[in-house]
């Protein structure tokens, strides 16, 4: 691989960093695995063409906001005391990448999902942006974004609270709320980032933009795609007597758990489950081509830096395909934790693949080298630069840690090929398995190792041949690299707490 950076001369480059939400490790057409059962992102491909596709990247968690904490801060998480859900949150002593990209002389923005366990700095206006379109929750549904959506609620079931992580309802800019009518999520997103590319055209511009798709809920897909991928239209009628069933209507079920589970935890099969999930994901892609289109047409593709990835491994709720790989979201397996992930650059540096480990937390330290701006804090992340350039093969010769915390008991060290799991706690996992048509006809339960597991991953990328005990010495070194690792760590503490 031959690849060029210089930014000498140059004139500071755009930058556009893209999440998705639960996408499956081989749900996009750039992957060196892809589902084979439609997916269709040809936006992202044509775009992956332009840069670097990462083919062993890695989330810092198996879960959106400790994932977005890491990939924010350029730090292990678990400094703060982040290990799962709730905790940790972001403190005010963390420098965020869009801090470090108005030192920069940038404007910023964040469109789309922000999760990030609360803390005194959990607000985007808080942590460097200048703008703020989107929502503050783990959720968001992706077509009632209307005060009269929630008016409807009340209206049927007075005391009718709708808890998290599923919300609907005006979104969020700045600090106000704006209602919303025959749309989606993802079509605001996207079109509120190309409003902010024009608006800014003629002045660096850094666009953190992070789609809801394809999280749940997902028991709708969008209308101008339910045609073309065979699934039955559904329609919310705000006046009509029931919400009949994928809707929730809080008098005809007032368990709202209950049907959470339904539709979001597959406590009730839904045969269009993987149409509706590669629908959304379409639609995404579509908008991701309205914003290279945009760039192109004010010239500004050549010089803009786009880095596209996952918050973590795709989730068996929405359906999403991590084929290859072991289970989804929510361990340490490598489905729980590897993502699609490439950055792209023309003006600074060629085309290419790398199979070399890489993770979330070197965004960082890459935009750090490509603005010339110091961090704050000591990154753990490490520059993406000399790896681009051909200067390395291995961008992470020491051991590279992920840790749940004591509710999951859930640890990984990662050193080389090897990789070692410590997990006390099994989790289901339901997959599906479609028929000639796409539908899906039933689910496979399985279930998650205990104990310690060592995988050569280079030899075993689905994690099937545990080989502990054929290598008592190596299991014994990476248990203490972790033991070292955790004493350096904060204990878990909850996100609200965090000053």
């Amino acid at each position: 691989m031959c690849l060029v950076f210089n930014l000498q001369g140059a004139t500071k480059p755009n930058v556009i960093v893209i999440v998705a939400d639960d996408l499956g490790y081989a749900d996009v057409g750039f992957q060196p695995i892809v589902a084979p059962d439609g997916v269709c992102t040809p936006n992202l491909d044509l775009l992956a063409k332009t840069g670097v596709v990462f083919t062993d990247a890695y989330a810092a968690s198996p879960i959106c906001s400790n994932s977005r904490l890491a990939l924010t801060t350029g730090r292990y998480q678990q400094r703060w005391g982040t290990y799962w859900y709730g905790d940790g949150g972001m403190p005010t002593a963390e420098q965020t990448i869009a801090e470090m990209m108005k030192e920069a002389g940038y404007v910023t923005m964040k469109v789309g999902k922000s999760h990030l366990n609360d803390g005194a700095k959990h607000h985007p206006l808080d942590h460097g942006f200048d703008h703020f379109f989107g929502f503050i929750k783990p959720a968001w549904d992706f077509f009632l974004l209307s005060q009269k959506d929630v008016d409807a609620y009340l209206n049927k079931k007075k005391d009718c609270i709708v808890p998290t992580p599923s919300s609907f309802g005006p979104l969020t800019r700045n600090r106000t709320k704006e209602s919303f009518e025959n749309t989606t999520t993802t079509e605001l997103f996207g079109d509120e980032s190309v409003k902010f590319i024009k608006k800014n055209k003629k002045k660096p511009f850094y666009l953190q933009l992070e789609f809801n798709a394809v999280h749940i809920p997902l028991h709708k897909a969008p209308d101008q795609l339910e045609e073309k991928y065979g699934i039955p239209h559904l329609e919310f009628d705000r006046d009509a007597e029931v919400w009949e069933y994928p809707f929730w209507d809080p008098v005809a079920q007032p368990d709202y758990n209950e049907w959470f589970g339904q539709t979001c935890h597959l406590k009730k099969l839904d045969p269009y489950g993987r149409k509706k999930y590669l629908a959304h994901l379409e639609l995404m892609d579509q908008m991701i081509g309205k914003i290279m289109t945009t760039l192109k047409r004010h010239k500004l593709d050549e010089n803009t830096v786009i880095f596209f990835t996952s918050d973590n491994g795709g989730s068996h709720q929405s359906y999403a395909n991590n084929d290859g790989l072991n289970v989804y979201k929510y361990c340490l397996m490598d489905g729980g934790i590897k993502v699609p992930m490439f950055i792209s650059w023309p003006a600074g540096f060629e085309p290419g693949r790398t199979d070399a480990t890489v993770s979330h937390r070197d965004l960082f330290a890459t935009l750090s080298e490509i603005t010339g701006i110091t961090p704050t804090n000591w990154l753990d992340g490490k520059s993406l630069i000399p790896l681009i350039n051909g200067e390395i093969e291995e961008l992470h010769p020491e051991p590279l840690m992920w840790d749940s915390g004591p509710k999951q008991q859930n640890w990984v060290v990662r050193q080389g090929n090897w990789k070692l799991v410590s997990s006390s706690k099994s989790r289901q996992y339901k997959r599906y398995e479609l028929d000639e048509q796409g539908l899906v006809t039933k689910f496979i339960s399985e279930r998650t190792n205990t104990g310690t597991q060592l995988y050569n991953i280079a030899e075993d990328i689905g994690e099937n041949k545990n080989v502990a005990e054929q290598y008592p010495e190596k299991v014994a070194a990476m248990k203490q690299i972790y033991t070292e690792w955790r004493a350096q760590m904060s204990d878990p503490k909850p996100g609200y707490k965090a000053k």
